[in-house]
């Protein structure tokens, strides 16, 4: 129950910060745009047409990117959809960004709660971003899939790897990797990667439903 409280409190703060990117910063980038769009069409100037053109770039990338950060914060597909159809989301997204070749393997059975879903998609969103960082990585695989009452995933990469002596005295940039086993050891569960020099790296863990989610699922296949 702690956990679905603490989880639920980083959400909504999420939904606050990306709700006020949304409504405020990018639409004053926006405006900044348009009124650069307008000073271009008044100037004749090459030089100066060349700098506002230069400047309305810079403007459409902190557009781009703020609006890369709201699906960080908090991705619209994963409510509307689940967590498949999220971590297909984020892949594609990796594609775009990294040229990263990447894929779901969905053997889930059925969803998993609204407090699961959000701390696995979590663990998997670092997992993905430490191959984006660290990997230098072409594929990358998510398998899900339902176990022993929770959600069991792998991120699989073909990258460079590392071994377990750089692992034991944490490799430089690699925060997630604690941040990652933390979640998951919070959540009831556990975490663990495998990795050589040269081999990928296989990030693997498993988070059970809360219990008030197994409650309700109970009583849904009960009045079933």
């Amino acid at each position: 129950m702690l956990m679905g409280h603490l989880v639920k409190a980083q959400e909504e703060e999420r939904a606050r910060v990306a709700g006020d990117i949304h409504d405020d910063t990018i639409q004053v980038m926006t405006a900044v745009g348009m009124r650069l769009w307008g000073l271009r069409r008044a100037l004749e100037d090459p030089q100066a047409l060349s700098l506002v053109e230069q400047l309305e770039a810079t403007v459409d990338e902190a557009i781009a990117r703020l609006r890369s950060l709201l699906f960080d914060l908090r991705p619209p597909v994963l409510d509307a959809e689940g967590l498949a159809p999220a971590v297909r989301a984020s892949l594609e997204r990796l594609r775009d960004e990294a040229e990263l070749d990447g894929r779901v393997v969905n053997g889930m059975s059925r969803e998993p709660g609204p407090d699961t879903r959000v701390i696995v998609y979590r663990i998997i969103q670092e997992a993905l971003a430490n191959v984006r960082k660290h990997a230098r990585a072409r594929r990358v695989a998510v398998h899900l899939e339902s176990s022993e009452g929770g959600c069991r995933v792998r991120v699989s990469d073909d990258g460079r790897g590392f071994s377990a002596e750089q692992l034991a005295r944490a490799i430089p940039g690699h925060i997630g990797l604690t941040a990652m086993r933390e979640r998951a050891e919070m959540a009831g569960g556990w975490w663990r990667v495998a990795s050589r020099p040269g081999s990928g790296t296989d990030v693997e863990f498993w988070v059970p439903e809360s219990q008030e989610e197994q409650e309700e699922e109970e009583e849904s296949a009960v009045a079933s």
